[in-house]
């Protein structure tokens, strides 16, 4: 089995516009480092790094409105650490897709589920690969064929919000 570490492999193949979602591992943030093929990366909600990315443009932003940002199909990877952002996981799903252009790599824990990312972008697309790793999961999602449409969207969000409505309230009846 691998490490989850292995989200640098994927990484040293990586060319183009990358935005990091959510990273709070050194390591991934130095392999973008390291990778010449990436010419500008944008982390956003990421640790805070001391110094510059060399030669790459890089921002640290918070989601908020992204799709604004970045239009559609203008990043070539986006690399999502979720543990850190349930709340924001509804609005992210959605806008990832809409700006992205080739894969989404989502990499976590074994502890967080996974089945519930895997079921909402399976919404947009089919092309979904579980990498099981040592110590968590890496999820690769293949954005060339994937749809996006406004009213579905806000369907989507409607249901993600009663769905989050309910477990709290299970949460609040159990504890």
């Amino acid at each position: 089995m691998k490490k989850i570490s292995s989200i640098n492999k994927y990484i040293k193949n990586m060319e183009g516009k990358v935005v990091g979602i959510g990273i709070n591992d050194k390591s991934v943030i130095e392999e973008i480092d390291k990778n010449n093929k990436i010419y500008e990366c944008d982390l956003l909600d990421s640790i805070n790094i001391s110094g510059d990315l060399k030669g790459k443009k890089k921002r640290k932003k918070y989601i908020k409105k992204i799709r604004k940002r970045y239009k559609k199909n203008n990043i070539d990877y986006v690399i999502i650490d979720p543990t850190n952002l349930f709340r924001k996981l509804k609005f992210l799903i959605k806008d990832t897709i809409y700006i992205n252009k080739k894969y989404i790599y989502v990499y976590m824990n074994k502890d967080y589920d996974y089945d519930l990312i895997i079921k909402r972008y399976r919404r947009y697309t089919k092309d979904i690969k579980i990498i099981k790793c040592d110590d968590g999961i890496i999820i690769k999602i293949d954005c060339k064929n994937a749809k996006n449409n406004y009213f579905k969207d806000k369907i989507y969000y409607i249901l993600d919000t009663l769905s989050n409505i309910s477990d709290l309230i299970g949460d609040i009846l159990v504890g």
